[in-house]
């Protein structure tokens, strides 16, 4: 009897989330459809890159509209049970209330797990895929009315210092479509003193590797650190790991940035680095938004079968305003981690926590018995 309740409450719960994703991911690809289409149509793209880009901007979406739709979800699903006077019956059954909703907290659980593996793995590569196709439309529009293929992604004074490595990097201009650049210098560091130098006039990045052609190597004396004497070559090669995406992604806006731009972002910058505190924030955010899932149920039970019997569009009123002040507390936290109050993972995990240790107080205190 109670596995056929479980499945009953399941299927119920089932059909109400995906109506919810639905519904949501529609407007959002509404929504990005009125920003970008009329711009994709007059640069010439293709039906099937149109239908690429699409595929990759819905699991982009994915990340927000699951925990926002599992929680309007329980919620109406909860209160419709609630008005309908089921939870009632159940309990008056010799049910209790964490019997009744046992298959939401399996739900959650298998939630969880989900988006903790889709946000380590696939959101990073639909990520990247949706910014490579925006770039290639944007490059072949560009190529048809007549522009040239060195001056495409074009990007002025491209700087790197890869400590690690000690590469202190200086590009005056460098395509992102060629992936060419002229007047490159690359100082090779030790302990705070330069000991090398690369000057060249262009450099090219191919197979995973830079290639300098026409230029200087300086030597510089292990004394005085002062050049000691150079020798010209007409090319030279050298394999590190510092990319120009990656210096590309060192120069946009955070807001701009996709999970698998932070992903490189982040474990190639030092953590002691200030100026990219609020990358590590983000990406960090990122990761712990499975959280999220655990904590809908703690909230969602209390509001919902607590007190007396409500319309269920009454919950979804309540998942807008608790979800109001989750976004509140995540900008306190978030501003707190970039003052370096909160070291990065505290402030990103700090709204979840906080959202979490709320459920359980209220779970413990309202849920019914």
């Amino acid at each position: 009897m109670k596995l056929l309740i479980d499945r009953y409450i399941f299927k119920e719960w089932l059909k109400v989330l995906c109506v919810t994703m639905m519904l949501i991911l529609g407007i959002l690809m509404l929504e990005d459809m009125y920003r970008n289409l009329k711009t994709f149509l007059e640069h010439g793209a293709s039906f099937g890159t149109l239908l690429l880009y699409y595929s990759y901007v819905v699991p982009n979406c994915l990340c927000t509209v699951l925990p926002i739709s599992f929680f309007i979800s329980v919620l109406y699903l909860l209160n419709d049970m609630q008005s309908h006077n089921e939870v009632i019956a159940l309990r008056a059954s010799g049910m209790t209330v964490f019997q009744i909703t046992r298959s939401l907290w399996i739900a959650s659980w298998i939630l969880m797990v989900f988006m903790g593996i889709f946000n380590a793995y696939v959101l990073p590569y639909a990520s990247d895929r949706m910014q490579s196709i925006l770039q290639k439309i944007e490059y072949d529009y560009q190529i048809q009315r007549g522009g040239s293929r060195e001056q495409l992604g074009l990007q002025w004074h491209l700087c790197l210092h890869n400590e690690r490595a000690g590469h202190l990097w200086h590009i005056r201009t460098f395509s992102l479509y060629s992936l060419r650049g002229d007047y490159v210098t690359l100082s090779f560091m030790e302990n705070g003193h330069e000991i090398e130098r690369i000057e060249a006039k262009t450099v090219a990045y191919e197979s995973d590797r830079w290639k300098f052609y026409k230029g200087k190597r300086w030597l510089f004396s292990q004394e005085a650190f002062v050049p000691r004497r150079f020798i010209p070559f007409e090319s030279w090669e050298l394999q590190c790991e510092e990319t120009p995406q990656l210096m590309s992604y060192l120069y946009k806006p955070v807001k701009h940035l996709g999970a698998g731009e932070l992903k490189r972002i982040i474990s190639f910058i030092p953590k002691d680095n200030p100026r990219f505190l609020e990358h590590r924030i983000k990406y960090y955010s990122i990761l712990s938004s499975p959280l999220i899932c655990l904590m809908v149920i703690l909230l969602a039970i209390p509001f919902s079968l607590s007190g007396v019997r409500t319309n269920p569009m009454v919950g979804v009123s309540k998942a807008a305003g608790l979800f109001f002040v989750y976004y509140m507390v995540g900008s306190i936290g978030k501003m707190l981690g970039i003052q370096s109050t909160l070291s990065p993972w505290v402030a990103a995990w700090f709204p979840n926590l906080f959202m979490l240790i709320l459920g359980i107080g209220l779970y413990w205190k309202l849920a019914p018995k």
